[in-house]
Parts: C-alpha cells; sequence; structure tokens
C-alpha cells in the first residue's frame, strides 16, 4: 500500500478525481481535513476497506444476536414488546 495523504476540503474538492484513482488503484488512503487546526473530518479509501470492514460489522451483529437469544433460551433474559421498549425509554 502507498503512503497516506492529507487534503483540506477545498484541496480535496479540486483533487477529488486523482484522491479516488489513488485510492481505487494505489490502496492510498486521503484524509480529508478542515477547520483551523486541520483535523482529519472524513477519508477516501479503497472501497474494498469499506466492504471488510462492513463484512466485519455484520459478522458481530450475528456474535451478539446469537448471544441474546442463547440468553433468552437459557432465562438469563426476558424480552420486551417494542412498545414497553419505547415507553421504558420515554419514546
Amino acid at each position: 500500500m502507498s503512503r497516506d495523504t492529507e487534503l483540506s476540503v477545498s484541496q480535496a474538492r479540486n483533487h477529488f478525481s486523482d484522491a479516488v484513482n489513488r485510492a481505487a488503484f494505489g490502496g492510498e488512503i486521503t484524509y480529508v481535513t478542515r477547520g483551523r487546526g486541520q483535523k482529519r473530518a472524513a477519508a477516501i479509501v479503497p472501497a474494498e476497506f469499506v466492504d471488510r470492514y462492513e463484512a466485519m460489522l455484520d459478522s458481530e451483529d450475528g456474535r451478539i444476536a446469537l448471544e441474546r437469544l442463547a440468553d433468552l433460551d437459557a432465562g438469563r433474559t426476558k424480552a420486551v414488546s417494542a412498545d414497553e421498549a419505547a415507553r421504558t425509554l420515554g419514546l
């Protein structure tokens, strides 16, 4: 993978196509910065990074759901209706 780059919002706007190409073909991450301190606000990354991240989240969500179902089956917790949850949360 190549080096990472930081661009201000205006630089990123002016060089967006280049940043996308570097991500797609070179695996480069371009951080988009903003504000007086030029803090990182966003990133242009290879799409495969996002695909892998989403797959990881899906896997973790599935693991948590299975744990919760096991808790229900074992009687360690109880299910509540959506209406009851909304009332409890004051929604």
